[in-house]
């Protein structure tokens, strides 16, 4: 076989080249007895797209050096050649960070919402409802105890706090309906808010009633007074206090200057109206005021549309006055010491009052008794 090979192929040729004599006839002798063979297939490859799927599937390739900058060692041509595939490898990394700053910045944005939206929560007051029928004992943050009577609302700021662990000036609470107080002493004062009144007390026990219709009927004591008009030209907004221990000051909502205190127990003061002036104290039989905190049931020369309410939210039924019954703002007074049911009640007030009453689906129906009776 002669050197010139004539019959391999051109790149067996430079590679023979490269052997000596003998290894060249060896390797020329091989390629007669194969027959020749097809050259391979000299499709340049693309480092590129090799980096890149080699980087997709192994993600920890991908890293920049530390130093930022491809190594001293190599030749400045091969970093020239090799800058388009770092900037190729750099490109997920910068997508990366960016993706990273993004979720910061959208972690940051919900934390500041949660934030806020905890902080409105903590903002809105604490309501502690009695309905119609029932009857409720709230704990007070500072200690104290609120019971509260059927049809009754007592709010306050949560932990009596302006914003969390920063105390409020003052212990408020408002109050719409009756509600037997147990104050604890403190540095800052209590008070009661209600639609016609302020009641302000440091330590004590006592009783507020703020429902519609409160207004007692003047000459209420005289047994001659049937009809007379009540004292307050908005009856809804009226107030009454009972002291039971300790002291109270008892003023209007709007007229604070306008202020009674009550320190003997059993003394009681009313409010008319957010602007009315209280009531000199009087003396009064606790018992009235403080019946319903036995399960009893009680009124004081009340009128006969308020009687009725009362036994409404204390019954949970719906009482209703026919056309036929007259004289429905006449006072009326009522004393039970215990418990007693609607009707034993309702048998009662018919028979002082010359009325009658039914029975309808949802409660009961008073109505005048025929003549004679």
């Amino acid at each position: 076989m002669s050197n010139d090979t004539p019959s391999l192929p051109d790149f067996l040729k430079e590679r023979l080249q490269e052997e000596s004599p003998e290894g060249r006839s060896s390797l020329g002798a091989v390629w007669e007895l194969l027959g020749g063979a097809d050259a391979p297939a000299t499709e340049e490859a693309d480092p590129d797209a090799a980096w890149d799927a080699l980087t997709e599937a192994h993600p920890e390739l991908d890293a920049t050096p530390a130093n930022g900058t491809a190594s001293g060692t190599a030749p400045r041509a091969k970093q020239t050649e090799a800058a388009p595939k770092s900037r190729r490898r750099q490109r997920p990394a910068r997508q990366s960070r960016r993706a990273h700053s993004w979720r910061v910045a959208m972690g940051l944005a919900v934390a500041t919402l949660v934030l806020a939206g905890g902080l409105w929560l903590w903002r809105q007051p604490v309501t502690i409802t009695a309905p119609p029928g029932q009857q409720r004992t709230a704990a007070l943050p500072d200690g104290s105890t609120a019971h509260l009577n059927s049809g009754t609302t007592l709010t306050y700021r949560r932990g009596f706090q302006s914003w969390p662990f920063v105390d409020a000036a003052r212990r408020a609470v408002e109050l719409g309906g009756e509600a037997f107080f147990e104050v604890e002493d403190g540095d800052r004062p209590f008070l009661i808010e209600t639609a016609s009144a302020e009641v302000a007390v440091t330590g004590t026990r006592f009783n507020v009633r703020a429902r519609p219709g409160n207004a007692r009927p003047e000459n209420a004591d005289r047994d001659d007074a049937r009809s007379a008009a009540p004292r307050s030209a908005d009856p809804a907004a009226a107030t009454e206090v009972t002291l039971v221990a300790g002291r109270v000051e008892v003023a209007a909502r709007t007229r604070p200057e306008r202020r009674v205190v009550l320190s003997e127990p059993g003394a009681r003061s009313q409010v008319a109206g957010p602007d009315a002036s209280p009531t000199p104290p009087e003396r009064a039989a606790p018992k009235y005021a403080l019946a319903w905190r036995n399960g009893g049931f009680a009124a004081q020369a009340r009128p006969l549309t308020s009687v009725l309410q009362d036994l409404e939210r204390r019954f949970d039924a719906t009482l209703r006055l026919h056309d036929s019954v007259e004289e429905t703002r006449a006072p009326v007074s009522l004393y039970y010491p215990e418990a007693p049911d609607l009707e034993t009640i309702l048998h009662d007030l018919c028979t002082a009052r010359n009325l009658n009453y039914r029975p309808t689906s949802r409660g009961f129906e008073l109505f005048a008794a025929p003549a004679g009776r």
